[in-house]
Formats: C-alpha cells, structure tokens, sequence
C-alpha cells in the first residue's frame, strides 16, 4: 500500500474575493453558474522560511507574473504517537463492564 502524505493550511479568502472582484482573469463562470478558480499547487523541495511545504497560486493559460497572485500555504500534517506505559492501561476491575 502507498503511503499518503497530507497537508493542512490555509487559504486567504479576502485575497480571493478581492482578485475575483477585480475581474483576475484566472476566475471563470461555468455554464452551470458556478464560478472556477484555476490553481497551481506545488511541494517545496525544501520548507520556506514560515516552515511551509507547499503554496497554492493563481494561474492559467497565458497569464503573466503581474496576472497570478499567492493565496495559501501548506505544511505536512504529521501523526503525533505518544507511547503508550502501564500507567495508560486501566486495571480490569476499573472497567465499566
């Protein structure tokens, strides 16, 4: 089975309503009504200097440096084990059943 890396982060959803306002050509409206953000997400091979992993951007086809904008960050979510000791384990006379 593969391992599976996650992220966890945030994105700035007042940058994204302000580009979208200010008619950001990475912003399109669907058919349907919905209206589509176009991305770019990367892995750093290296952390930033916040500690994050990856970044999302704006994009799409044609757009210069001046169209795109940052509007969030990522770090790897890592499992937090804490090893379990005979304190951590209930006699059986203490359970409820």
């Amino acid at each position: 089975m593969a391992v599976k890396t996650s992220f966890y982060g945030s994105i700035d959803f007042s940058k994204l309503l302000e580009q979208a306002k200010a008619g950001n050509k990475a912003f399109t409206k669907n058919e349907n009504g919905k209206i589509y953000l176009n991305v770019r997400v990367w892995v750093n091979d290296e952390k930033d200097n916040y500690g994050n992993d990856a970044s999302f951007q704006s994009n799409f086809k044609g757009a210069t440096k001046e169209d795109r904008f940052y509007f969030g960050n990522l770090k790897e979510s890592v499992a937090v084990e804490e090893p379990l000791t005979s304190n951590d384990i209930p006699d059986a006379g203490d359970l409820p059943f």
